[in-house]
């Protein structure tokens, strides 16, 4: 998106004071900044950190089967975006033939209806470029999940095609974790209380193989970049 072609719009619309719009215009560099650089979807870290966290999946297997209705979640999603995006399309094409056939009308009120459609057009054409930086969050995310779930694949224990076949085990494991923690804090709210507990365990596992792989030589510096 072009923040300074926004700028304009808003100025145009004369609906802010020349104070406001020099205040925004001061901030064109670091709103086009933060467009290009920010992440509107899930960081690799809160995938593996707040998605598969180990007391909820416990074993390679149930964090293999979780990242893999997590891929295919963010793959529909992107599917449906992509017919969001024809639609959206089709429909500039449809005012545009709009604004061609009132064009032969010589008056105010298709002048009027023109520039209103002029103007849908340009709010469409924004939204296309929204969908455009949705679609690269969704496959970076569908990219992140396929590296997941090979880096667990070679631990798996059980079967690849039954996703039940683990779940006596990984569920076992599970449950003790809750009581467990249940036990030992008597929390009156157990879910909230297991969450924050959960994150902090996961978390914690989390660093401390960064810090192993920095310690020996891995390439430490490229999988902070990633999370």
């Amino acid at each position: 998106m072009d923040i300074g072609k926004s700028l304009r719009l808003i100025k145009d619309t004369r609906m802010l004071s020349n104070k406001d719009l020099r205040s925004l215009s001061g901030l064109t560099a670091e709103l086009q900044h933060g467009f290009q650089r920010q992440q509107a979807g899930r960081p690799r870290y809160l995938m593996q950190v707040s998605v598969l966290k180990d007391m909820k999946f416990p074993t390679p297997d149930a964090k293999y089967w979780q990242s893999l209705l997590e891929r295919d979640v963010q793959f529909r999603n992107l599917v449906m975006l992509a017919y969001d995006f024809k639609e959206k399309c089709a429909d500039i094409e449809i005012k545009e033939a709009e604004i061609e056939d009132l064009g032969k009308d010589n008056n105010r009120l298709s002048a009027a209806r023109i520039k209103k459609l002029q103007t849908q057009i340009e709010r469409e054409r924004a939204t296309l470029i929204f969908m455009k930086r949705e679609a690269e969050e969704r496959i970076r995310e569908v990219t992140d999940w396929t590296e997941i779930i090979r880096e667990v694949e070679p631990q798996l224990k059980y079967s690849k095609d039954n996703p039940e076949e683990h779940m006596p085990e990984s569920f076992l494991l599970r449950f003790a974790s809750q009581k467990q923690v249940l036990d030992e804090i008597g929390a009156a709210d157990m879910n909230g209380a297991m969450n924050i507990i959960a994150l902090g365990q996961t978390a914690s596992r989390y660093w401390k193989e960064q810090e192993t792989k920095r310690e020996q030589g891995g390439d430490y510096g490229s999988n902070m970049q990633d999370v």
